[in-house]
């Protein structure tokens, strides 16, 4: 009875669906005549079966032989080795990509070498940027941490004390020269009737008022001592917004001397309209705006860089306005302007000529009045004209809210402007009042050219009118 075991099959044999066990195709393409042939022992060559004689037959012949059955217990004949598909296509392929790729990096080698005469490589941006340098002379030392800047600015930063008819009162200044001359605010001295400077180790020494420049609120005054350490001067010119600055001063009363507060450059050339009593501009001054902080005491001190050198003189801040309370804006007189004037007082006593700090308030060279527009006027130039929705006798109507001209001074308004002309905008802001006037015209430096849109009635219509005028300055 014949044994039944469940036997794996043969390497390179797989059942089929049905269970049975078939044999694997062996294919000898690309196999040549000189492939050596495997030997099989006598003692354990098979029979030649017919399906093997056909194989032989037409291996001969260089047919593709037919599948062989493979029988339990003999030993199968190995197939010849056999090149892999595509092999030759494979070889060919990097063959030429190697070539190529030779002959690429020789030309680019050659090309580097040529220099100007070969390639140039160029970097794509992608977005536009500003890129800030900064020079400073070579005698100037190297960027200081914010404690070392602090320390050497304090060297050099002075208290004030005033004693007023009122009372006692405390600002800050800088030693300018080393013997003995001391920059500060006009407002810090005026009307005192005496005055005394603390140094920084704390010595008090009675001060004298040298000249002041009530314009550019900027003063000098002396005490009797040599040997001082000046501050650094630097350029105010060359500040940057976004730069780290560090005021010194003593805000509040004598206890807090020495203090200092840390921020950024916040605008290099505000125009900072001053009002008097009335509410009326009265001069402008250019201006170093700062989010450091800044109090009263701080009046006079120095606001320095991160290199210890003295770019401004600390002046004022906004605390308050409209109803607002505000932080964070402060301002400087740029050194480059101070100084001029603070030469010119050490040496003259005053200053005259052209301010470089300060000017008059900037004029269009008009009177006026607001008016509402939609409405008929019994007389549109006098403040307690009569209005009427619909047409009356006698009444002007004005067609738009601005301010009517009632007078054309002797300026370069003359020729542009005109009596009766009603101002809808100046450089494209609306005006409504002549305190708009005011302040928009104020906004820009003295000689600047702005554009004035008005209404002008030509005796059958209004028509819109553009016109340029130069800024004056107020005497």
């Amino acid at each position: 009875m014949e044994e039944n075991r469940n036997m794996l099959p043969p390497e390179g044999q797989a059942p089929d669906e049905s269970g049975a066990v078939t044999s694997p195709q062996v294919h000898t393409d690309d196999v040549n005549e000189a492939s050596p042939a495997v030997q099989v022992p006598e003692s354990e060559a098979l029979p030649v079966t017919e399906p093997a004689v056909e194989a032989q037959r037409a291996d001969e012949a260089g047919e593709s032989p037919i599948a062989l059955h493979w029988e339990f217990g003999a030993t199968p004949v190995a197939p010849a080795p056999q090149a892999p598909a595509g092999s030759h296509a494979t070889r060919r392929f990097i063959g030429v990509f190697a070539a190529i790729t030779a002959v690429f990096l020789a030309v680019l080698i050659v090309l580097l070498f040529l220099g100007d005469a070969g390639i140039k490589i160029y970097r794509t941006v992608m977005h536009e940027r500003t890129v800030f340098v900064k020079e400073y002379d070579a005698d100037v030392e190297g960027l200081l941490a914010p404690e070392e800047a602090a320390e050497l600015v304090k060297r050099s930063t002075v208290t004030l004390v005033s004693r007023m008819a009122t009372g006692t009162a405390i600002g800050s200044g800088f030693i300018y020269t080393a013997d003995g001359y001391i920059c500060t605010n006009h407002h810090v001295v005026e009307g005192a009737l005496s005055l005394q400077v603390i140094l920084p180790d704390g010595e008090a020494v009675d001060a004298t008022v040298v000249g002041t420049n009530e314009m550019a609120d900027l003063a000098v005054v002396k005490i009797e001592k040599t040997g001082l350490t000046p501050v650094r001067i630097g350029s105010s010119a060359a500040a940057l917004v976004g730069e780290s600055v560090v005021a010194v001063g003593t805000p509040a009363k004598i206890d807090y001397r020495g203090t200092a507060t840390f921020g950024k450059i916040s605008a290099t050339a505000r125009i900072v309209s001053l009002y008097n009593d009335d509410g009326v501009v009265n001069k402008k001054m250019t201006l170093l705006q700062t989010d450091t902080s800044v109090n009263p005491g701080n009046s006079g001190g120095p606001l320095a860089n991160m290199y210890g050198e003295v770019i401004g003189v600390v002046v004022m801040k906004v605390s308050y306005f409209g109803g607002t309370v505000f932080d964070g804006i402060g301002f400087a007189i740029p050194i480059d302007g101070a100084k001029i004037i603070i030469d010119a007082l050490i040496e003259h006593g005053s200053f005259t000529g052209t301010n470089p700090v300060a000017t008059g308030r900037s004029l269009l060279g008009i009177g006026g009045i607001g008016i509402e527009g939609g409405y008929w006027y019994s007389d549109p130039a006098d403040p307690a004209r009569q209005k009427s929705l619909s047409e009356v006798a006698g009444y002007t109507y004005i067609p738009d809210d601005g301010v009517y001209v009632t007078a054309v001074n002797e300026s370069n308004a003359v020729g542009r402007l005109a009596v009766g002309d009603v101002i809808t905008h100046i450089n494209g802001l609306a005006m409504y009042t002549v305190y708009d006037v005011i302040d928009q015209v104020n906004r820009y430096p003295v000689y600047t050219d702005v554009t004035v849109t008005l209404k002008r009635y030509n005796g059958d219509e209004w028509k819109t009118k553009v016109v340029t005028v130069q800024l004056l300055e107020e005497r």
